[in-house]
């Protein structure tokens, strides 16, 4: 029997050996060397002593290591916020738009900023911030205010990277979110105008109680992308605002590539990856995503 089947399916085993193979080499083989790495402390033309869990128990002992860790919850907390929250308003309002061109130019306008890098993005926002001749210090000193500088002012270092990250990402969301809309039954907005419901009515007791599994999903997503943020961080931290905004990834970046202590990042990789598979698991049982499916 189970050679019959074999023979049945080979031309699908074969297929599949391919994609084995680049899980394998790339997936599965990077995960046990970093496992070895992680137990040694490493010398730079190769080889290295083993030093069993010594590693782990260093990073632990790091207070820059638990820094980061408060950076990573406090700036993920208010990402996923308003990751959730302003997509699924803009959501709402473009299907709200009577008119079908305004609502296709203003989707475009707000999903063009997630297509650029956060290279890109950063140098657009260092030169907007600037307290020299950035556009937004120019209009507070038309309002006579003073210059702030948002990007080395540790106390605007982090409300301004959350509202960056909420700036390139809603369009994404509001992407799925608008797509959860447009999917509804519209007899059931039909029904409701019968009934005399108004648009307000409409939106509060349809529309957001039938996009909760949505939100749901959104939610998981913005978590995990928040659990690893680095880019945005990596380019618009300096000397003044490193301490503040210093995250996991940038952490292990920060030991592996600048300090060459290899075994050390390698044990704070594994220990990121344990605290974000942690976080997802607590998430996914909190807002019980596997019951829910999207509207």
């Amino acid at each position: 029997m189970g050679k019959l089947r074999l023979r049945k399916y080979a031309q699908l085993y074969l297929m599949a050996i391919p994609t084995i193979a680049y899980f394998l080499v790339f997936s599965i083989y990077p995960i046990i060397q970093g496992v070895h790495t992680s137990t040694q402390k490493p010398r730079l033309l190769g080889g290295g002593d083993y030093v069993g869990l010594a590693n782990y128990r260093e990073v632990l002992k790091d207070r820059t290591f638990w820094q980061a860790l408060t950076n990573t919850l406090v700036l993920s907390g208010g990402m996923i916020a308003l990751g959730v929250i302003v997509p699924f308003v803009v959501a709402i309002a473009l299907h709200e738009v009577p008119f079908a061109s305004l609502r296709k130019l203003t989707q475009t306008v707000i999903y063009t900023p997630h297509l650029f890098s956060w290279v890109v993005v950063g140098g657009i926002w260092i030169q907007v911030l600037s307290p020299d001749r950035g556009l937004v210090n120019e209009l507070l000193k038309l309002f006579g205010a003073r210059p702030i500088h948002f990007l080395a002012d540790t106390s605007w270092i982090r409300p301004t990277l959350i509202l960056l990250n909420s700036w390139k990402g809603t369009g994404y969301n509001a992407v799925i979110y608008y797509a959860a809309l447009s999917s509804l039954d519209p007899q059931i907005y039909e029904a409701a105008t019968v009934d005399g419901a108004s648009r307000w009515q409409k939106i509060t007791k349809l529309t957001v109680p039938l996009l909760l599994p949505t939100v749901g999903v959104v939610f998981m997503l913005s978590a995990v992308g928040a659990l690893r943020i680095f880019d945005q961080v990596f380019i618009l931290r300096n000397a003044a605002t490193t301490r503040t905004i210093n995250v996991l990834m940038t952490y292990v970046y920060d030991l592996g590539m600048v300090q060459f202590r290899l075994g050390h990042a390698t044990a704070a990789s594994f220990l990121v990856a344990l605290v974000g598979l942690f976080t997802v698991g607590f998430l996914r049982r909190a807002m019980r995503v596997d019951q829910t499916d999207l509207a």
